[in-house]
């Protein structure tokens, strides 16, 4: 579908008359449609799952350089920083693949942030920067029914900065650089506010350009964003959003152990680059009829192009070996999504029912190129058409007992996915139909004014994805039963803990059987652990936040049943310390992973290409201070100097997508200073 009419039907969708109407107030109920509500800490508190939410302040006051870095201190979550800049996360929720995120059921202000949330569910472009984002909601466990699919490792909605009361102006300048001298600017723009009682408009530009840490990392994104609210009664309102990202970036890639032990800042990989671009538009229309009631209607819309070009090796059969290309690759994919979900929800004193129901059409056109060194002719590999239509319904209904302390939440959601694919080289087709009831529970107790205790138990998905639907046989959707019991416990305003012992039997997935020439539905894995985040404001100027991951995970079935999986440290800690005196607030972060395996096989000796081997433990530092100028009545500014991995830190992963051969090392030392006005 283009996205041209894809916006048409947003529009048409809600061109709608209003007629005010006198209402009768049933019960003296606020009703909140949106499973997650409002990412408060009053909402948090009380949720029934592991949630973790890192707000404005956080944000601001981290030494992270992206949002990437800021995630690294949340329990159960783990990194790859491929590039230094953000621009292509490996997000990894307990245990599950990070490479591209392929695994993270990400969004922005509730909506996919993924280029197609069912057929292609990977990062591989991320349309969101830092400066944009108002708060990160993580949440491990309890949203399945509500959010889907790919949501076996939980959710993360990157919360967007909201239109302010006032017409304000920030202007914010951000300079990264490296021992190495590489330099890396941020530049960004806020106006906006309500320009009359019921019409508010914001602008938002965000704007990074130069180099990483390492050679070949040149960096250029642009993120424009446009939001607009109107409340045309006083019991509805429209929001919407209209966002242009593109991004392009050199990928230093990996390096071969013997390069990196002279210099791990080199690129042997110089033919590697991504480039992509995506235009976003959202329209959300709210109606509250009574103060118990609520009905939305969401649509969203996406055109996107991305391409990652890389250096191949044809001939010799080294494929992605670096120092040995003769050839270059492109993969090449536009993708057109459209989605609406309309939702209502209907509470009392004692109950809340949620009913939904979305509809999601994806269509994919998918290139892969080659041309060779030696006579520069451009040869199609492959040229796919992959559309998706897919369904969802989905309904719950919690219950509240004892007064409100006692609440259960069963819930259900239907998944129907159908892939149509074609291979216009071979002139082949494929069609796979799937359909799968994911059934979901959560128990939450206030078994004190200072203890909540919650558990949940809900059955995941993932679809097969473009590359898998191409082969003859049968699919089926990968699927997950994920089970929570955790406790908040809220003494004071001076410390909070809280603890999750989680499961996830993870079956079905999905695994390419090259004697058979047939995707499968073949690997199980488990994964179980246990979250805990500590906080502790010792005086009024000092607090520290202490948190602790401990995870197991093994495979389940294969010729390396029994063995653990790659890239999971067992052990995690993060621990950040704020201080504030006067306008001055000074942050130091730790976070330590202890070490992992490179295969599933868990080869702990390095091969001499380094595509196997164990990667070692770390622990890094980071460290910034930050102030605020008053300069007038109307004109505010803030400074910060930052350090990260401040005592310079060598730590390394393998390699990942293009560049799966060799060492990627971790961010060396850099060093950071802003400056921001607003007025």
């Amino acid at each position: 579908m283009k996205i041209s009419h894809a916006v048409a039907l947003i529009l048409l969708a809600n061109t709608i008359s209003y007629a005010q109407t006198e209402t009768t107030q049933l019960e003296d109920v606020q009703v909140q449609g949106s499973w997650l509500g409002d990412a408060s800490t009053q909402t948090v508190k009380k949720y029934v799952g592991s949630r973790t939410v890192l707000d404005s302040e956080y944000l601001e006051k981290t030494p992270a350089l992206n949002l990437e870095e800021a995630l690294r201190t949340v329990p159960g979550i783990q990194i790859q920083d491929e590039t230094g800049t953000g621009v292509l996360p490996n997000i990894s929720v307990r245990g599950l693949k990070p490479g591209r995120s392929d695994y993270l059921n990400a969004l922005v202000n509730g909506i996919p942030a993924t280029l197609a949330p069912y057929s292609h569910s990977s990062l591989s472009l991320f349309p969101v920067t830092m400066d944009t984002v108002e708060k990160i909601d993580i949440v491990r466990g309890g949203a399945a029914v509500h959010y889907g699919p790919n949501n076996v490792g939980g959710v993360i909605n990157f919360i967007t900065k909201p239109i302010t009361n006032e017409v304000k102006t920030t202007l914010k300048e951000t300079l990264t650089t490296s021992d190495e001298g590489n330099l890396l600017s941020d530049t960004y723009l806020r106006t906006g506010g309500f320009v009359k009682d019921d019409l508010g408009l914001q602008l938002q530009y965000n704007g990074i350009n130069g180099d990483s840490y390492r050679d070949h990392s040149d960096t250029d994104i642009k993120n424009v964003i446009l939001d607009a609210e109107y409340y045309p009664t006083d019991n509805s309102s429209l929001k919407s959003t209209l966002q242009y990202y593109k991004a392009n970036a050199d990928l230093p890639g990996a390096i071969l152990p013997e390069d990196y032990e002279k210099d791990r800042t080199i690129s042997q990989r110089k033919n590697d680059n991504f480039e992509g671009s995506t235009k976003r538009a959202s329209l959300t229309y709210t109606l509250n009829p009574t103060n118990n009631t609520e009905f939305s209607l969401i649509n969203f819309a996406q055109s996107s192009k991305r391409k990652f070009t890389w250096g191949w090796n044809d001939a010799q059969k080294k494929g992605f070996t670096p120092l040995t290309e003769d050839s270059i690759r492109a993969a090449d994919r536009k993708i057109d999504v459209y989605g609406i979900e309309p939702r209502f929800t209907y509470s009392t004193q004692n109950q809340k029912i949620t009913v939904g129901a979305r509809y999601v059409n994806e269509d994919i056109d998918y290139f892969l190129y080659q041309t060779k060194f030696n006579d520069n002719i451009k040869n199609t590999v492959r040229d796919w058409k992959i559309k998706t239509s897919a369904y969802a319904g989905y309904i719950s209904d919690t219950i509240s007992l004892m007064n409100g302390d006692f609440t259960i939440t069963p819930g259900v959601r239907l998944e129907k996915v159908k892939m149509r694919f074609k291979d216009n080289i071979n002139n082949t087709n494929e069609t796979k139909d799937m359909s799968e009831y994911l059934p979901g529970l959560s128990v939450g107790y206030q078994a004190t004014n200072e203890l909540f205790l919650f558990t949940n138990a809900q059955k995941s998905l993932k679809t097969p994805q473009v590359a898998q639907v191409t082969k003859e046989g049968e699919l089926k959707p990968e699927l997950a039963w994920n089970y929570e019991i955790g406790a908040r416990y809220t003494p004071n305003d001076i410390f909070s803990a809280t603890t999750t012992l989680y499961r996830i039997d993870y079956d079905n997935q999905i695994e390419f059987v090259r004697a058979e020439d047939e995707f499968k539905n073949y690997k199980k894995t488990l994964h179980q652990g246990i979250e805990t985040l500590l906080s502790l404001k010792a005086t009024d100027h000092t607090k520290f936040t202490l948190g602790y991951t401990y995870l197991d995970t093994e495979q389940k079935s294969g010729e390396n049943e029994g063995k653990k999986l790659p890239w999971v440290s067992k052990h995690q800690f993060s621990l950040a310390t704020d201080y504030n005196i006067s306008d001055y607030d000074l942050n130091l972060t730790g976070i330590y992973l202890s070490k992992t395996f490179s295969d599933t096989a868990n080869t702990k000796k390095e091969n001499m290409t380094g595509s196997t081997g164990e990667n070692p433990a770390y622990m890094l530092w980071n460290t910034k201070i930050s102030t605020k100028v008053k300069i007038n009545d109307k004109l505010n500014a803030k400074f910060s100097f930052g350090i990260n991995n401040l005592f310079d830190k060598d730590y390394y992963f393998r390699g990942v997508d293009i560049s799966p051969i060799g060492r990627i090392p971790g961010q060396g030392r850099t060093y950071r200073v802003m400056a921001q006005f607003d007025f």
